[in-house]
């Protein structure tokens, strides 16, 4: 319930439309002024104002901890530097039939717990970016230098500092064991740097404490790491991936690209997604490579975020997505019409394994909403099916986490 109030704070200020102040790819500049605005005069609405200490609080545990590293992992990535980032794919498996189990198999949608551990990097990158955003948000709305000094000390220790830096590629990304190549798929771990660290760096520009060194810093390193992206073998094959993979990928690059000024580079992402709809997307709007999976209904979602992400990247640049059709109809639209009729009781016809499907689809109907408008009611509709579902806490965290960027209107 407590992380409840903080995504109905954070629901005032993300959104696809305006640009104020501050030159964000995911956040809402004129939103967060606005809140800002409302907080300092003291008229910002109960449930905003718990979420404003909610956020605060967080914010406070985070100026406690260790900033995370990539040296802190106990298994060593095959170049034997501990600087290059590992982790090892979620769904695969040792295999019972040989004796050392190696290599590993695949068994689609089933996390094996031995890869979410502290052993590799995964979860360390994800502390960090969750560390990086929530301090930065909470330097905007405090202006308390102690945020942004440590938000700064998060970005200094992940990326910059000789002694503790990630090396800027994923060679060594979602890694199997007994497999020594390299993983196009890895590269899907990256997309928390693009989502979060282009804007909370845009916020953290206004500290003292960042300073040319810091900026310079962060500038060569996401250069080089979108010119691994770019370049690299394995960069250039997770250009080619037709899934969710190519979504998030296009997503990465656009949001990097923007960010160090390769403006022309992020253009061409979203024009190859809205070429990609042909070849993702049936007559019917079904997402062919998602429907696949043994978690059809989540992924199928789960490829439309980076989707409307690039929409959104899209409409900064000039490039309409949203509205894109391609010669033979298809389109982002046409692929949400094939997942709303759930919301009606309609049964979804292709695997599903263990999915609450409102969980998955409301952020993404949410998105939608936002720049259109004529997906209120259905919005709200499924919120109230949601609300009546009484879900365990721990579905609801997982779809405020989901949705916090989108800026999903929870009621109290």
């Amino acid at each position: 319930m407590k992380f409840y109030y903080f995504i109905v704070f954070l629901s005032f200020f993300f959104s696809s439309k305006s640009q104020d102040q501050y030159d964000f790819a995911v956040y809402d500049s004129g939103r967060l002024s606005a809140v800002k605005k409302d907080l300092n005069a003291g008229s910002i609405s109960g449930c905003a104002q718990k979420a404003y200490y909610m956020l605060q609080g967080r914010a406070n545990e985070l100026l406690e901890i260790d900033d995370p590293t990539v040296m802190d992992k106990t298994i060593d990535p095959p170049s034997g530097d501990k600087h290059d980032y590992l982790s090892i794919s979620r769904y695969w498996w040792p295999d019972p039939h040989k004796e050392d189990g190696l290599p590993w198999i695949r068994k689609d949608g089933v996390t094996n717990p031995e890869t979410q551990t502290d052993a590799v990097d995964r979860n360390r990158l994800g502390l960090m970016t969750e560390g990086v955003k929530y301090l930065s948000l909470a330097y905007y709305f405090m202006e308390d230098e102690q945020y942004a000094r440590k938000a700064i000390s998060m970005l200094n220790t992940w990326f910059l500092a000789e002694d503790t830096k990630m090396n800027p590629h994923l060679e060594y990304a979602q890694s199997v064991p007994g497999n020594p190549k390299g993983r196009r798929s890895g590269i899907l771990d990256g997309r928390l740097i693009a989502l979060v660290i282009p804007d909370a760096i845009v916020i953290l520009r206004d500290s003292p404490y960042w300073t040319d060194s810091f900026e310079n810093g962060m500038q060569e390193w996401l250069t080089e790491y979108l010119n691994w992206l770019t370049e690299s073998d394995l960069g250039q094959e997770g250009a080619q991936q037709v899934n969710n993979h190519g979504s998030w990928y296009r997503l990465h690059v656009a949001s990097i690209a923007r960010f160090v000024g390769k403006k022309s580079v992020a253009e061409n992402m979203i024009y190859q997604a809205r070429e990609s709809l042909e070849e993702q997307l049936d007559e019917k709007g079904r997402q062919i490579h998602e429907i696949e999976r043994t978690r059809s209904f989540f992924y199928s979602c789960f490829n439309l975020k980076p989707l409307l992400m690039l929409a959104t990247i899209g409409d900064q640049l000039g490039v309409d997505l949203w509205q894109y059709e391609t010669p033979n109809g298809k389109s982002l639209k046409l692929a949400l019409a094939y997942l709303t009729p759930v919301i009606d009781g309609k049964e979804w016809p292709h695997p599903s394994i263990s999915e609450n499907k409102l969980v998955h689809l409301i952020p993404v109907l949410h998105r939608f909403n936002l720049n259109s408008g004529e997906y209120a009611q259905t919005l709200d509709k499924a919120l109230n099916q949601l609300v009546e579902l009484n879900l365990p806490a721990t579905e609801m965290h997982d779809l405020y986490e989901q949705c916090l960027l989108s800026g999903l209107p929870m009621k109290e």
